[in-house]
This record gives structure tokens, C-alpha cells and sequence, in this order.
């Protein structure tokens, strides 16, 4: 009740006098400097009150955000970008989430654009799937220790594979359920490489090993499609010999695997009918078996790219930090040989992962399938993928250190002192080329997106490479390089993240389709042949006389 008299002690001291305010403040009546003390307590009694009212609102506060949650909304709207920004150029916010981390303590550190899902990681070992296209959270999962390092995921049809320290997990893409688990023998370097049947994980020593997985039942790999594979007992998995290749460009030889190996004889592999299994459902077998590496010269510290795979070969392509790219093929069938293919030697650092081009499935040799490789000493290399041959080269004078975008048969690449390349991917020549780009984001029907050095977000024309606006995505320091779709991904180290999207477009526009295994044909039904009627049996014609030396 002390409030209401420290805002009415004036007018009592008006109506009694200076000599009866002592009453309300304990101040003696016969004291000389009243006033003065009368002032003193006023101000303390003040003081303790605002305290007090402060004490009491941190506490309402605490005890609100422990039954609310994490306030996201008061973090998330402030930073998310303004339709009046995007409207003048044609685009839109598609949508925007959050991460599921606290942001206050973890940060996004990488995602994937894999069919259609956005895979992202955090350095609380958190891997979240989102809807590429709504942004609806799909799952998300932790895989391994938060205080261990994961590394960039790979995915497949219906698998997503990431490193946590030194152990590769394999999850359920669709469900986030950890299926396969498997410890690697050393240091690991970059992210893994996913195929049908197999994980290719590189090492720090530039040691590349390959570890198989299998599907639980013959029915599950039935409707994935994957081929049953033989099964080979091994003796050992770090026996190897050196063997020199010549097949490359130049520099030394990888090394391969010779594992001394019995393979089992099995009896003819049995048809198996696809029953209609769901995708919750797949599963994968907890049994490991040994597995193969084959050892490249340098670091390998750039995650690999799966080239090729089909019923009987997968071939994955990696570079080292010696400034050399190899191509190793795997026999899938028997799995008694992994080998390099070829490499290729370049003058300059290959500081990110190749791109790859497509070919047919059902060919191995396809000569339209194709590897471009990007060196910090201003160089794009073409290669034939399936036997290294350099098809074309283009130089840009400046470092290269990102990969180039395929985006149909054209070939995006940036340099690092900023400009934007774009070339035909089939011949090397050069279309149009943009100064100040510094990375390319996406590419619609009609326009070419990318960030410049003062981080704008730069809008092009895609015949010409004009400039058509910009606007500023500094908060924004995580920018997708989307070459699937035209969609613009953008994201901040908290984990918000947000689509773009031109307005015209509520569809996305699909410019590659990622390597895949072939589709399985169903065999055809033996059909009755008519038996061939006996024919009368011919004489041998006789030589002519002076041809036969026997004669």
C-alpha cells in the first residue's frame, strides 16, 4: 500500500504541511533537513518497487516461454523477405520453415535437392527432410553424436545416407528411420556416394571404400528394383597390390584392390515377383559384410558423384586434392573388382565435385554422358565418362572453386573474382557471359538467377545474360545452387529457410533427371516355335581340282 501514498505524498504535504510528511516516510519531525530525507526515501522507495515490478515480469516471461515453446515467430518475421521486394520482379514467396535445432546454440551447416526433398543437416547431428515444393517438415532424425562432424548427405530413390564422425548411417528417405549403420576404417574426408547396392565413402588418405547393403527380403528388393547380387566370401579387405593405369591423361597410377576371395557357387538366380510393398516398409538387412576400397594418389576431400550404375557395374568419379580426378568401376555381379578406370591430371586444385551429363541408362558407353570438372587454375574439362577421353576445354583466366550447373544443354559456371559462363555442354561454346556473378542459384524458361559480390540476388535474362533487377539477400548467407528446378532456396545459419518462385510458376520446371538405375524390363513370355521339318542332308561341294592341298 506503499504505491498509492508515494503518488499522493505531495498534495498530503500540501493540505499538513513539510512538518507532518514525516508520517509516511519515518522521517523525525524535528529533524533541520526534513526535506532532504524526505526526498531520499522517496527516491528508494521508488527504486525497490521498479525492482521488484522487474523481478516479477522476468519471472512471468520465463514461466510463458516454458509453456510456449520456442518463440520462432518473433525470430522468423522479422528476417523473411517482404512481398513488396519480390513483386516488381515477377516472384514470390513460395514458403518458409524452420529447422528443427534451437538457434540460439545450433547452425545449419548443409542440405541436399533430391528428387523433389530437401535434405537438411545441422551441427547437432539433426537430418531433417522438408517437401521441396510446400515446405512441409517431413521428419527429421538424429544420426550419431552432436559432437562429432556431419558431413553433406547423398540420397537415392528411397535411401539418404550421411557420416556422423566415422560412421556412415543410411536412413528410410522416406520415413527418416536409421536402417544400416556401418564404422569406416579411417578419417573420413567428405560426404558419401550412394548407389542401388552401394556406399562409397572417401577418405582423408585418399583411400575411396565401398560397403554393401542389402534389402531384407528378396521382395523388397524386388520392387526397388535392385539385382541380386552374388555372394563372395573374402579373406581380407586390406590386402592390395599397386597397379600402374595408363588409360589417363597423365600422373600416377591409383591403386586397387586384390582380395583374395572364393566366390560361392549359388544356383540359378530364382524369379522373384515384385509384391506391392510400401515405401514405410523397406527395409534393410543388419548383416555386414566385408568391404572394398581402392586407394587414389592424394587427399580425397571432395565428396563423390555415382557416374553409372546398372545391373552389372557402378562407376563413381572423385577428385584429390593433387589436382587429379579418377573414375573407378565396381563389378557389381560378383563383386571382385574395384578398380580405377582412368584419371585425369589437370594443373590447378579440383576444389568441388564434378558435374555429371546424363546418359542412357541402358547404355554403359553412352558417348553422351559426360563428367565436367572445374580447376582453381581457371580451367572446365569435358570428359567421355565412360573412358575419359577430353572432348572439349574452356578457359576462364580466374579460379574456379564451385562446380558447374547443368541446366538442359547449357553449362553455368562462376569464377571466383565474379562472372557468370554460360557455355553449350556438348561443344564448349560460349553463349553469354556476365560480370560480377559470383555463384549461380537457379534458372527458369526464361531468366538466370545468381549471387553477386555484394551479396544481391541478380535476376538475368537467359538468352542474353542482361541484368533485369536485383535486391539484397545479405541475411541470407546460405544460397541452394539449384540446377533440378527453377525454385530459389535461401537460408540463414539459424535455420530458416525460404522458396522463391516466379509467379507464373506454381509448377516447377524440371531441367535434369538424377543418375538412376535403369527400369527393370519384364521378361517376355517364351513363345511356341514350330518345329523346323527335317531337311534332306547336302553334300559338301568339292573343291576345284589344284585348291585343295591335300590332294
Amino acid at each position: 500500500m506503499r504505491a498509492p501514498a508515494l503518488l499522493s505524498w505531495d498534495s498530503e504535504r500540501r493540505q499538513r504541511g513539510a512538518g507532518g510528511v514525516w508520517q509516511l516516510f519515518g522521517c523525525r519531525k524535528d529533524a533541520p533537513d526534513v526535506e532532504r530525507q524526505i526526498d531520499i526515501r522517496g527516491r528508494e522507495m521508488t527504486q525497490r518497487a521498479m525492482k521488484r515490478a522487474r523481478l516479477c515480469l522476468m519471472m512471468a516471461a520465463l514461466l510463458l516461454g516454458s509453456f510456449s515453446g520456442p518463440r520462432n515467430s518473433e525470430a522468423v518475421a522479422p528476417d523473411l523477405i517482404r512481398p513488396q521486394q519480390l513483386a516488381p520482379y515477377g516472384l514470390e514467396l513460395a514458403w518458409f520453415n524452420q529447422v528443427q535445432m534451437d538457434p540460439s546454440v545450433g547452425r545449419m551447416t548443409s542440405w541436399l535437392l533430391d528428387r523433389g526433398t530437401l535434405f537438411v543437416v545441422t551441427d547437432t547431428a539433426v537430418l531433417q527432410a522438408f517437401d521441396a515444393e510446400t515446405g512441409r517438415s517431413l521428419w527429421a532424425t538424429t544420426v550419431g553424436s552432436p559432437d562429432l562432424l556431419t558431413l553433406k548427405p547423398t540420397a537415392s530413390e528411397h535411401l539418404v545416407a550421411v557420416v556422423n564422425g566415422s560412421t556412415i548411417y543410411i536412413l528410410n528417405r522416406h520415413t527418416g528411420v536409421i536402417l544400416w549403420k556401418r564404422q569406416t576404417e579411417g578419417a573420413v574426408g567428405a560426404g558419401p556416394a550412394l548407389s542401388p547396392t552401394r556406399v562409397f565413402v572417401p577418405l582423408i588418405r585418399g583411400k575411396i571404400e565401398s560397403y554393401r547393403f542389402e534389402w531384407a527380403t528378396p521382395e523388397m528388393a524386388a520392387a526397388t528394383g535392385t539385382p541380386l547380387v552374388e555372394t563372395a566370401t573374402f579373406g581380407q579387405t586390406g590386402s592390395s597390390q599397386p597397379t600402374s593405369n595408363n588409360r589417363g591423361t597423365g600422373g600416377q597410377g591409383a591403386q586397387q584392390t586384390s582380395p583374395q576371395a572364393e566366390t560361392e557357387t549359388l544356383p540359378p538366380e530364382a524369379t522373384v515377383t515384385a509384391q506391392p510393398v510400401g515405401k514405410e516398409e523397406l527395409r534393410l538387412s543388419t548383416k555386414q559384410r566385408p568391404g572394398l576400397f581402392v586407394m587414389s594418389w592424394g587427399h580425397a576431400l571432395v565428396e563423390p558423384r555415382l557416374t553409372y550404375a546398372d545391373s552389372n557395374r557402378e562407376r563413381v568419379a572423385w577428385p584429390t586434392d593433387q589436382g587429379l580426378l579418377f573414375v573407378a568401376e565396381l563389378d557389381v555381379r560378383a563383386e571382385l573388382r574395384f578398380q580405377v578406370q582412368y584419371f585425369l591430371q589437370t594443373n590447378g586444385d579440383i576444389v568441388a565435385p564434378p558435374c555429371i551429363r546424363p546418359g542412357d541408362p541402358t547404355l554403359s558407353n553412352d558417348p553422351n554422358r559426360m563428367l565436367f570438372v572445374a580447376t582453381t587454375n581457371g580451367f572446365i574439362h569435358a570428359l567421355r565418362e565412360y573412358d575419359g577421353k577430353v572432348l572439349w576445354r574452356f578457359s576462364t583466366g580466374e579460379p574456379i572453386n564451385q562446380s558447374p550447373a547443368l541446366v538442359g544443354d547449357d553449362l553455368y559456371f562462376t569464377t571466383q573474382t565474379g562472372g557468370l559462363y554460360r557455355v553449350k555442354a556438348t561443344t564448349g561454346e560460349l553463349v553469354w557471359f556476365s560480370r560480377g556473378i559470383r555463384q549461380f542459384v537457379a534458372a527458369s524458361d526464361q531468366r538466370v538467377y545468381g549471387i553477386d559480390g555484394i551479396n544481391q540476388l541478380v535476376i538475368m535474362d537467359i538468352q542474353t545474360g542482361s541484368r533485369q533487377g536485383q535486391f539484397d539477400v545479405t541475411r541470407y548467407p546460405l544460397r541452394y545452387m539449384n540446377s533440378q528446378t527453377d525454385r530459389i532456396y535461401l537460408a540463414n545459419e539459424q535455420g530458416l529457410i525460404q522458396c522463391l518462385r516466379e509467379s507464373r510458376l506454381t509448377q516447377p520446371i524440371k531441367h535434369m533427371v538424377p543418375v538412376t538405375q535403369p527400369p527393370k524390363q519384364p521378361p517376355k513370355p517364351a513363345q511356341a516355335q514350330p518345329q523346323a521339318l527335317p531337311q534332306p542332308a547336302t553334300p559338301a561341294p568339292t573343291p576345284p581340282v589344284g585348291e585343295n592341298p591335300f590332294q
